[in-house]
């Protein structure tokens, strides 16, 4: 592993795209999302996309130029054409309609097609919340990876889900998971690490269980999470990111533009209910009770939030971890582009 500065990475991710022909706003923003993914621990959704974005783009699926279409609006909805623009900028679109409109109307929800690679969800809802919205958020795959419950094969992508609230602390409270035992992704980083993984994230091509990361592109597949109870949450993914939004569903299986994201997004106002403040209040207080709760011995008791607080301390002060690896992609995609790394 090498340790590279923030500062480094960020300037390294803003010219590697500016120099694809994206425009100042959209690669610094871009890049915002993938460092912050790195800085919170999920490095699954970090840098290691610099060169599978810019191999996107020169493929022409990731369009630098476009802009997400809204196409039908009402005062609490809006449907969202993507437009095959960076996914990041459908993504905030969404979220920030989102949270305007439960912000004057109480309750609102948006949904997306056409959407490129959206990168790290939990990002959005974060977001939304800090903003004073809760959220919550269903993401389809379009790229087949996953098996259904007790199932073969590839059936569903990944499909991911995220819910996050506001507290009175300086944190939101927040889940972010896939509804895979892992995202595909973290087995990427064990294939530049080449390292082995647990034997209940994936199944060989003959549907034995491995612990070889290679075995996933070789004919592989993940498994659910909690087996039936993850498979269903991927369904109901499946269901809103994909077939209300009028995204690609996993039955139609590997095609082009690779992993397209269907989006959906419900944002709810607390004054609607108990009151922001005093829910902020509550909320925070039972997080606080849950913190008391005696661990077991040599564990610590955490609340969803608190691990990406302390890899983004840890990280902002020491650098960001990259696989030797993934570095020596990201070098070569520079010297390809005539991009400083200096």
């Amino acid at each position: 592993m090498i340790s590279i500065p923030v500062a480094k990475l960020r300037k390294i991710g803003v010219d590697i795209f500016k120099a694809q022909g994206a425009r100042d706003e959209d690669a610094e923003f871009l890049v915002e999302t993938l460092v912050e993914a790195n800085l919170t621990g999920h490095d699954s959704h970090g840098v290691q996309y610099y060169p599978t974005y810019s191999e996107r783009i020169q493929k022409g699926f990731i369009k630098v130029e476009n802009e997400p279409i809204i196409i039908k609006e009402t005062a609490n909805t809006v449907h969202i054409d993507g437009n095959w623009a960076f996914g990041q900028k459908t993504a905030m679109k969404l979220t920030e309609i989102v949270v305007e409109k439960a912000g004057e109307n109480m309750v609102a929800a948006a949904g997306a097609y056409n959407c490129n690679h959206i990168g790290r969800i939990g990002y959005y809802t974060e977001w939304a919340a800090k903003n004073d919205i809760i959220t919550t958020f269903y993401v389809n795959v379009g790229h087949p990876s996953v098996s259904v419950f007790n199932g073969l094969g590839k059936t569903f992508g990944t499909n991911p889900y995220s819910v996050s609230v506001p507290t009175d602390g300086e944190s939101p409270f927040l889940v972010d998971y896939a509804t895979s035992v892992v995202a595909a992704g973290k087995v990427s980083v064990a294939k530049s690490k080449k390292a082995k993984i647990p034997d209940h994230w994936i199944r060989d091509r003959y549907g034995r269980i491995t612990n070889n990361p290679f075995d996933l592109s070789e004919g592989g597949w993940l498994l659910p999470f909690g087996d039936y109870k993850g498979y269903g949450l991927q369904m109901i993914c499946e269901i809103l990111g994909a077939v209300l939004t009028g995204s690609r569903t996993g039955f139609e299986g590997i095609q082009e533009p690779p992993s397209p994201n269907g989006i959906f997004m419900i944002g709810i106002n607390p004054e609607a209910f108990l009151g922001l403040n005093e829910f902020k209040e509550n909320t925070s207080k039972l997080l606080a009770n849950v913190k008391k709760i005696p661990p077991e011995a040599g564990k610590r008791v955490l609340v969803p939030g608190e691990p990406e607080k302390e890899s983004k301390s840890e990280r902002l002060d020491k650098g960001i971890p990259i696989p030797e690896q993934t570095w020596n992609q990201i070098l070569e995609l520079c010297k390809k582009l005539n991009v400083d790394v200096k």
